[in-house]
């Protein structure tokens, strides 16, 4: 990795570049990074492993939220045998209203379009697998950057805030909330879209593969969303109308919503999908029912009470089926061990969790792979 131009980028873009060891997992200079005089202590190391992980399967950038609910980029760098070994981390950076989170004076405000330009650039210049001739010279390269990233500010900032309570509804599984959200936020595209529905269609994909991932969450079938996910591009380029690609959109939203764990017949529905939203966004972490607890504002004893009369398991159970759940999905990624695997799914021990999979699906985690025709 050349360190120079990682600090050209960083001066010119206005936001910390730091490298992440992969297979060490750690910064390879801490003292360096944010996440070292971060306000809020945080498990940021494997917080900032499944970015890069991520950044792999998604086109070689991915961004994504930390605890604090600051954002970052991944950009993968792969070793000669291709092999995932580390990757540049951009950020911290913020995005919303002040109303929407807690703002930190020291990290850089940042529009949508902005931070999506800093991940296309970063993925252009610092991964292995850009396309053969996308590296042009530095210098030219870099002063073209510079020109884009001053022209972004000056265009209507992107309604974050309005796409996180799509999200939402999404998640609780809110059919009239998420149509209300994506009829104002389809508006708000075509406005920054002069109409143009080729880029309107770009956005509707993006936005599709964001809430995919948001329905997941919510307790939607993994496979089922991929199966829906697969027939988005065919699809869509057989509309011809913004008209049709809104009805088209509307009727993704509803299929995504159905797909959520359905609480309408569960009486105590707002504490349990706040428990069920906890776990599911920490699932990774180390979990325990006094945290729980503070989170949902009631005693350890009413939530395990209810949680169990409402959902025929304990909290305990349901946080290894989660857990179990999000470790088939990357099982999938041969460049994992299974022992990372554990860890990344929220698991200390790697015994512990082949055994709470094999209870769980019937077969060891090394059989699912082979299943999958995964070696390793």
């Amino acid at each position: 990795m050349n360190e120079n131009m990682l600090k050209n980028f960083s001066l010119i873009a206005g936001v910390d570049c730091t490298v992440f060891d992969v297979k060490l997992k750690k910064f390879e200079d801490v003292t360096k990074t944010f996440c070292n005089r971060c306000p809020r202590r945080c498990d940021y190391i494997n917080t900032h492993l499944y970015g890069c992980y991520e950044s792999v399967r998604w086109d070689n950038r991915y961004i994504y939220y930390c605890p604090l609910d600051l954002i970052f980029i991944a950009i993968p760098i792969k070793d000669e045998f291709n092999i995932l070994g580390s990757g540049i981390i951009i950020g911290p950076m913020q995005m919303g209203e002040l109303e929407d989170f807690e703002k930190v004076p020291t990290v850089p405000d940042m529009q949508t379009a902005r931070v999506n330009a800093l991940a296309e650039v970063g993925a252009t210049l610092f991964c292995d697998s850009a396309p053969s001739g996308t590296k042009q010279d530095v210098g030219d390269f870099l002063n073209a950057i510079y020109k884009e990233l001053e022209l972004l500010p000056k265009r209507k900032e992107y309604p974050l805030s309005l796409e996180k309570n799509l999200q939402q509804a999404i998640l609780a599984g809110d059919e009239k909330k998420a149509k209300e959200c994506l009829n104002r936020l389809l508006g708000e595209i075509f406005l920054q879209s002069n109409a143009e529905l080729n880029v309107i269609k770009a956005r509707a994909l993006e936005l599709l593969v964001l809430l995919s991932r948001s329905a997941i969450d919510g307790g939607a079938d993994v496979e089922q969303i991929f199966a829906l996910n697969n027939n988005f591009i065919d699809e869509i380029d057989n509309i011809k109308t913004t008209e049709q690609l809104a009805a088209w959109m509307s009727n993704i939203i509803n299929r995504f919503v159905g797909y959520v764990f359905d609480f309408k017949d569960v009486r105590h529905s707002a504490v349990i999908r706040k428990i069920v939203g906890y776990i599911r966004s920490n699932y990774m972490n180390k979990i325990s029912l006094d945290a729980i607890s503070e989170y949902v504002y009631m005693s350890k004893s009413y939530i395990s009470k209810i949680f169990n009369e409402e959902m025929g398991m304990n909290i305990s159970s349901y946080i290894n089926k989660i857990r179990i759940e999000k470790s088939k999905h990357l099982l999938i990624d041969a460049s994992l061990s299974i022992v990372e695997v554990a860890n990344l799914a929220g698991f200390e021990d790697q015994s512990y969790f082949s055994k709470q999979f094999k209870n769980e699906t019937g077969i060891s985690p090394k059989i699912f792979r082979e299943k999958n025709g995964i070696e390793g």
